[in-house]
């Protein structure tokens, strides 16, 4: 398995004077992120786009905050993407420095939460959409099918949803012009494998129960779902529509 990226969103209710609370409270951050971009956003523009990004101190990792939300994208390498676990306690690292910055702005009170990892199943490296009509639309007839997308969702604990999307996918050369005539051909592919987007957040419990909030806490029972479906939930929904 190859462990691509990671991104994490926080909604929250609006924050006023976000860039005048950053300046005060930036130092929480400094030790493990660079300085930030302060983007010269007007206050009526639409609430949903960064005011303030931050790459850490590696550049691994990015934080975008706007007056609604937050996210932390990740990007694995160095051993990294082999290695959940090693991606857990990044996560679990940043993400402590983040909330110990947000929470002031919040007073630790969030709409929900959300972890997406990306990751490339690398042990199938032929045959991505054959294994996929296969294993889980039980179907010896796939030869009609190019591509294929499956998108799973559960509900754990009461407000987690576990969303789960496997999908073909195609690796072509490196250096190739995917906009030319040609250039996604069978000869530049160099192998069909299969691809998986898991999707965690408590969004169930806020599109269903009046009044819900959250606080930093939830995102330790986010990560442990993670965890499951990585180290087992995965192999068997792939290899037998078995959740």
């Amino acid at each position: 398995m190859l462990i691509k990226n990671t991104y994490i969103s926080i909604k929250y209710k609006r924050v006023d004077n976000l860039k005048k609370n950053y300046f005060i409270n930036e130092d929480i951050l400094k030790d493990h992120f660079n300085e930030a971009t302060v983007l010269p956003i007007p206050d009526d523009a639409p609430l949903e786009i960064p005011r303030i990004i931050i790459k850490s101190l590696n550049e691994h990792s990015q934080l975008n905050i706007s007056p609604i939300a937050a996210t932390l994208q990740i990007n694995y390498n160095d051993g990294f993407e082999k290695d959940w676990k090693k991606c857990e306690q990044y996560i679990q690292q940043k993400m402590k420095i983040v909330f110990s910055f947000l929470n002031i702005l919040t007073n630790n009170e969030y709409q929900y939460i959300g972890v997406i990892t990306e990751v490339l199943l690398d042990e199938y490296m032929r045959d991505g959409t054959q294994i996929l009509a296969r294993n889980l639309l039980k179907n010896n007839d796939y030869s009609s099918i190019y591509d294929l997308n499956i998108r799973y969702t559960f509900v754990e604990k009461h407000n987690i949803f576990v969303n789960i999307m496997l999908q073909n996918a195609r690796l072509f050369k490196n250096g190739i012009e995917t906009d030319a005539a040609g250039s996604l051909s069978v000869d530049n592919q160099e192998a069909e494998s299969i691809g998986a987007v898991i999707d965690i957040n408590d969004r169930y419990g806020y599109n269903t129960c009046n009044d819900y909030k959250t606080d930093s806490s939830k995102l330790d029972s986010i990560i442990t779902e993670m965890t499951i479906v990585m180290e087992s939930k995965l192999k068997g929904l792939l290899e037998e529509g078995a959740y």
